[in-house]
């Protein structure tokens, strides 16, 4: 399996963040490009206002908030769709990454599409992923993540405020002021824009602060979004084992949450014996 080079580890450990460049060839781009197009209007998870529920909570829709196919939508549960996402869970070399950052006891936590159109309404914000609790869990530089995400670019961001990435480096290992201060934006001292090309991906934790800029360009800007969390913590989008897992490989049901026996108590505290075999390979 491929693994983080000196350089590369270094650089995770000092500003929790990588750039992986061409990830994906040109025809994955417009395949996955073209499905996010096919499917907005379609019945699938999208967020959901109801201010009884908590903050962050997807709903099933009948159709997608947002018809207009440059639109915005966010999209999750993703793998139902098409075979090529469930081929994204385990896609090489972005996998072998997360692998080699995390270690074998791993599960897939989330999937999700978003599309950020050009607006003058959304000024762009910055969040840390996994809630509340997360943002005030700090590991140290030679602890694995409790979870992080790959975030695939399905189309060209090169200029500032074209809804790019916004990190704070370093920003997992201390903290920063809590987004209940309002003070964290894409534009706060200390955060970076980054730019890439469509097929690149960003690897970063959950505990890195980070969100999108505005969008002032002239393109919607599409990713792909996959998290992976450690085996003990559970998955967002799935409370069990979803029916896809008939169309996965064994490593991809492994990371679906199939430990390969019947559930029982406390079985995802201890790994299955042949945890590593599944999913580093024989």
């Amino acid at each position: 399996m491929h693994k983080l080079d000196d350089q590369q580890r270094k650089q995770w450990h000092t500003d929790g963040y990588l750039h992986i460049e061409g990830a994906l060839t040109a025809e994955q781009v417009e395949f996955f490009n073209a499905e996010m197009a096919r499917f907005r209007g379609q019945p699938g998870y999208e967020p959901d206002n109801n201010p009884e529920l908590p903050i962050g909570h997807y709903a099933w829709l009948d159709h997608a908030r947002d018809l207009d196919p440059g639109g915005f939508m966010d999209r999750r549960d993703l793998l139902s769709y098409h075979q090529a996402f469930i081929d994204l869970i385990d896609h090489e070399p972005i996998f072998d990454y997360v692998v080699d950052i995390m270690g074998p006891n791993i599960l897939l936590s989330m999937t999700q599409a978003i599309a950020r159109p050009p607006t003058d309404k959304f000024p762009g914000y910055t969040h840390t992923d996994g809630g509340e609790s997360l943002r005030q869990i700090r590991v140290s530089e030679s602890s694995p993540p409790v979870a992080m995400k790959a975030m695939y670019l399905l189309t060209d961001v090169t200029e500032p405020n074209t809804g790019n990435l916004t990190v704070f480096p370093g920003s997992h290992l201390r903290q920063i002021p809590d987004a209940d201060d309002r003070l964290m934006t894409p534009n706060s001292p200390g955060a970076a824009q980054l730019t890439g090309k469509a097929g690149d991906v960003y690897l970063f934790p959950h505990a890195l602060w980070h969100g999108p800029a505005m969008n002032q360009g002239n393109t919607t800007r599409n990713t792909l979004l996959y998290n992976y969390c450690q085996l003990w913590v559970r998955s967002y989008d799935h409370e069990n084992v979803p029916d896809v897992a008939q169309q996965c490989s064994p490593r991809q049901r492994r990371l679906l949450g199939d430990l390969g026996y019947d559930f029982r108590p406390g079985s995802y505290f201890y790994v299955p014996k042949d945890q590593e075999t599944v999913i580093l390979g024989d």
